[in-house]
C-alpha cells in the first residue's frame, strides 16, 4: 500500500478538530485540494515534510529517524509528530512514512545531521557560570533595563490611544510612525519595532489591518504600579516561548546564556535553519530588554521568573525600580515636574490636562489653552482642574496657571458643532454666537479643505464629517465642543479602540475541510476504490502506460499493460500494448494499478 492511499485512509478518519489543526500547523490552508489524495501528497512532498520537521528537537527527530518507538510508549512530542503526520501506526509502533524517511536521508547533502547523528552526536557543553562580580551588577542593570523599557511602551501605548501606527507591507513601522513613537519614547527610530513587539506580545497593541492601534486592555495596565507593568509583559515574553525553549533556559540558568545558549539550541533543532536563528535572537534581545537577563547572565528576578513565578519576579524588582510619586512642581511657565515617575492615577488624570513633554525617572508637562480645553472636553470642570492640581502640587498654583484655566473655560463651548439634520451623511455645521470668530474660521487656510460656508449669519456648514471637522478645529486650537440634536455636549473618541478577540476558525480551513468530505469517497472499501480511480485518471491525463491486476469470476488475477484513454460509468478503456487491442475493464474488477515502462 503506498503511503498517499494509507494517508488519505487515515486522514478519512480525523475529526474535523484536528484536521484543522493540522493543516493550521503544517500551513496548508490556502492550498487548492480538490480531496484526501490531494492532502496527502501535499502532506509528503519533500518541502512539508522538511518544514514540519524543522520545528522538531533532536531526540524527537532521532526516535522518528529510528523508527522502533513502541505508540504505548512515546513522548508528547513524539506523538505530536504522529498527529502532525509524520509516522504512521504500524501493528502498535511509529514508523515514518517512506517520504518522511526519504527527507531525513538526503539531510546530510544540506549539511544537517544524518539519521545516525540524531542520536549520536552530543550537546554542547553549556558555558561557565559568570563570576561573583559580574553577578552583583546584573540586578541592577536589570531594574534599570526594565525601567526603561516600561515606560517606553507605556509611551507607546498612550501613544497609539491618540493615533495609529502604520506597518508596512513589507514589515515593520512606516518611517513617520517609528520616529514619532521613538520621540515620545526617547528610543531610537529603528528600535520602535522591537518595543512594539514587546506591547503586541503583551496584548496592548493590536494589529488591524495594516494599523496598530492600543488595545481596550491596555487602560487597565497603564493603571498598574510599575513593577506590576513589567511583570504583565515579562509574563508574557515568558508565556510566548516554546515550553522546550523555556526548559532549556531553567537548566542553564546559571549559565552565562549568549553564544552558547544559541549552539545548544542549534545543537537541538538541527533543522531550525533562519526561523531559529530569529526566533534565538528575538529571545535575546527581549531578555535583555526586559531586564531578564543582563550580557546573557540572568537576573535574581529574570531567574525567579522562569522557575517560580510572575508574582515572585514582581516582588524582586519592584524594590530595586524608581519609587514612584505622588506630588509635582507646578512652575509659573506652565510646566509641570515630576521629581520621579508618578503614580499611575495621577499621571494618568494629569495628561489628560496636560502635555507630556519627558517622561524618564523625572518627568515634565506643559499646561496650554489647548490641553485644558481637552480636559474641559473629556468633562472635567474649572473646579475640577483647580482641585485636582491643588491636591497634587507642593508649591500651590501659580496666578499664570490659574488665569490660564479662568480664559480657557469662559472660552470653551464658544464653538459647537454638530450634525446636519441628524444625518451623517448631510454634512455637519458650525455655530457659535461669535460672528467674529466664525469669519476668523472661515478664512483660516489650515481649514479650508473642509469647505466651510456660510449658511447662516451665525452657522457654517461643511459636507465632511462630525468627527473630522471637530478634530481639525481642535487641532487648529479653536474651542469647540460637539453637541447632539438637543445640544447637549457629546465627547467624541479620536480613534477605535481595538478589542482583541479570539480568532474565529480560518474560513479558508473550513471550507478546504467542506470540499474534503464533500469529495465522494467514505472511509474503507470506497477510499482503495478511489485510490485506484486516481492512478487511472492520472495515466489518462498524462497518456503513461500502467500495469492493470483485474481479478477474473474463478478468483485468478490477470495483469494488462495499457495506456488507458477514459474512465467513466465504473469502466476503464485503453490500449493494451501487448496485444494491440482496445479493452473496456471493469473498475470493480482493478485490484491493482502500477506504472510501468513504456513497451518498446
Amino acid at each position: 500500500m503506498s503511503d498517499t492511499l494509507a494517508l488519505a485512509s487515515r486522514l478519512q478518519s480525523e475529526s474535523d478538530a484536528a484536521l484543522i489543526t493540522l493543516l493550521t500547523g503544517r500551513h496548508l490552508s490556502k492550498r487548492d485540494l480538490r480531496d484526501f489524495f490531494d492532502l496527502a501528497d501535499a502532506l509528503l512532498t519533500p518541502e512539508s515534510v522538511q518544514d514540519a520537521l524543522s520545528r522538531l528537537d533532536r531526540p524527537t527527530l532521532a526516535a522518528i529517524a529510528a523508527g522502533t518507538t513502541p505508540r504505548s510508549s512515546a513522548s508528547p512530542e513524539l506523538l505530536r509528530a504522529f498527529a502532525a503526520m509524520l509516522l504512521i501506526d504500524i501493528d502498535g509502533v511509529l514508523k515514518p512514512y517512506d517520504a518522511v524517511a526519504a527527507v531525513l536521508e538526503s539531510w546530510p547533502g544540506s549539511s544537517l545531521p544524518s539519521p545516525a547523528e540524531l542520536g549520536s552526536v552530543e550537546a554542547p557543553r553549556a558555558a561557565a557560570p559568570p563570576s561573583t562580580h559580574t553577578r552583583s551588577n546584573t540586578d541592577q542593570l536589570s531594574a534599570e533595563r526594565a525601567f526603561e523599557t516600561t515606560v517606553a511602551v507605556t509611551e507607546v501605548v498612550n501613544a497609539l490611544h491618540l493615533s495609529p501606527a502604520r506597518e508596512l507591507a513589507k514589515g515593520g513601522l512606516a518611517v513617520p510612525d517609528a520616529k514619532r513613537l521613538a520621540a515620545v519614547t526617547g528610543f531610537e527610530p529603528d528600535q520602535m519595532n522591537a518595543v512594539l513587539r514587546v506591547a503586541a506580545t503583551a496584548g496592548l497593541a493590536v494589529r488591524d489591518g495594516s494599523s496598530w492601534f492600543a488595545s481596550a486592555g491596555s487602560r487597565a495596565w497603564l493603571l498598574t504600579p510599575m513593577a506590576e507593568r513589567w511583570g504583565a509583559l515579562a509574563g508574557s515574553w515568558l508565556a510566548e516561548l516554546p515550553e522546550s525553549i523555556v526548559a532549556v533556559l531553567r537548566t542553564r540558568i546559571d549559565a552565562v546564556w549568549g553564544e552558547s545558549l544559541a549552539a545548544y539550541l542549534r545543537w537541538l533543532y538541527p533543522a531550525g535553519g533562519a526561523a531559529l536563528d530569529a526566533q534565538i535572537a528575538e529571545l535575546g534581545d527581549d531578555s535583555e530588554r526586559l531586564g531578564i537577563a543582563i550580557d546573557g547572565v540572568a537576573s535574581s528576578a529574570g531567574t525567579a521568573l522562569l522557575c517560580e513565578s510572575v508574582q515572585a519576579a514582581v516582588a524582586l524588582i519592584a524594590p530595586l525600580l524608581p519609587p514612584e510619586v505622588e506630588t509635582v512642581y507646578l512652575q509659573h511657565d506652565l510646566t509641570v515636574v515630576a521629581a520621579g515617575p508618578l503614580r499611575p492615577d495621577i499621571d494618568s488624570t494629569l495628561r489628560a490636562m496636560a502635555q507630556l513633554e519627558n517622561h524618564s525617572i523625572a518627568s515634565s508637562y506643559r499646561i496650554s489653552g489647548g490641553s485644558i480645553a481637552r480636559a474641559l472636553g473629556a468633562g472635567y470642570t474649572a473646579a475640577g482642574i483647580r482641585s485636582f492640581l491643588g491636591s497634587i502640587s507642593s508649591t500651590g498654583i501659580p496666578q499664570p496657571l490659574d488665569y490660564l484655566i479662568s480664559e480657557s473655560s469662559a472660552r470653551y463651548g464658544l464653538l459647537r458643532v454638530g450634525t446636519l439634520d441628524d444625518a451623517p451623511a448631510a454634512g455637519t455645521y458650525v455655530r457659535s454666537d461669535d460672528g467674529e470668530l466664525l469669519h476668523t474660521i472661515a478664512v483660516d487656510q489650515n481649514l479650508g479643505s473642509l469647505g466651510l460656508v456660510f449658511t447662516e449669519n451665525n452657522r457654517l456648514t461643511s459636507h465632511f464629517s462630525l468627527d473630522t471637522v471637530y478634530w481639525m478645529l481642535v487641532d487648529a486650537r479653536y474651542p469647540v465642543i460637539a453637541e447632539g440634536s438637543h445640544g447637549d455636549p457629546v465627547t467624541l473618541a479620536r480613534i477605535p479602540v481595538v478589542v482583541p478577540t479570539a480568532l474565529p476558525s480560518n474560513r479558508l480551513v473550513d471550507e478546504l475541510i467542506n470540499r474534503l468530505r464533500g469529495s465522494g469517497v467514505s472511509p474503507g472499501v470506497d477510499t482503495a476504490e478511489a485510490w485506484l480511480v486516481r492512478q487511472l485518471d492520472v495515466a489518462v491525463k498524462a497518456k503513461t502506460p500502467v500495469l492493470v491486476t483485474v481479478r477474473l469470476p474463478n478468483g485468478d488475477e490477470v495483469s494488462f499493460p495499457v495506456v488507458p484513454t477514459s474512465v467513466a460509468s465504473g469502466r476503464m478503456r485503453g490500449t493494451d500494448q501487448k496485444a494491440g487491442v482496445e479493452r473496456t475493464l471493469p473498475l470493480a474488477s482493478i485490484t491493482q494499478v502500477q506504472t510501468v515502462s513504456p513497451v518498446s
